[in-house]
């Protein structure tokens, strides 16, 4: 009897189906990372808005049921708010609706992880914030002290305003025209 011959299965891909889906691959990846960078930027800018509010509205409420002057600055006394930001506390001034200059007592502070792609800028005088221990935004000669700071990466921009009486709130300069501390009233 004869053996019936068997024809050997090729296990495995050509090179042709290789470079295929490599090309597939490479098209889908060069199609989607500006999308990921895009998405990224938004929820980082998001979140350091979110970051800098909660620290404003500590430094607000403490200053507010401790009765002591608080101060939000940028970490380590630095003028730049992208080292990150630190809640400091000084003796309190000659009258509670004024401030003084803030001590070395850090009650709390955040270094946030924040690329060079992130721009922080503020309009905010000697850049600190301060409150007074009837927990209102005060200058140091008693005066109102509102403010913006924005926060931008790529197309993605979040401000956030404080207002007069030191509360924050977090808006879109491009979807709200009223993004401005100025007259700003909660």
């Amino acid at each position: 009897m004869t053996r019936p011959t068997r024809r050997v299965q090729q296990m495995g891909v050509t090179l042709l189906e290789l470079a295929i889906v490599m090309t597939i691959v490479g098209i889908l990846a060069v199609v989607a990372v500006p999308s990921i960078v895009d998405r990224w930027q938004r929820a980082t800018v998001i979140l350091l808005a979110e970051q800098f509010a909660s620290a404003v509205s500590l430094a607000r409420a403490t200053a507010q049921y401790q009765h002591v002057q608080v101060h939000l600055r940028p970490q380590h006394g630095l003028a730049d708010w992208s080292a990150g930001w630190e809640v400091v506390s000084s003796p309190p001034a000659d009258t509670p609706d004024k401030t003084s200059k803030p001590t070395q007592e850090i009650l709390w502070s955040t270094s946030p992880a924040i690329p060079p792609t992130v721009h922080i800028t503020s309009n905010f005088p000697d850049d600190t914030f301060s409150f007074a221990p009837v927990g209102y935004s005060r200058t140091s000669n008693g005066a109102f002290l509102s403010g913006t700071l924005t926060i931008t990466s790529g197309r993605h921009t979040r401000s956030v305003t404080i207002n007069d009486v030191g509360r924050a709130r977090i808006c879109d300069p491009s979807t709200n025209t009223n993004c401005t501390a100025t007259g700003d009233t909660l």
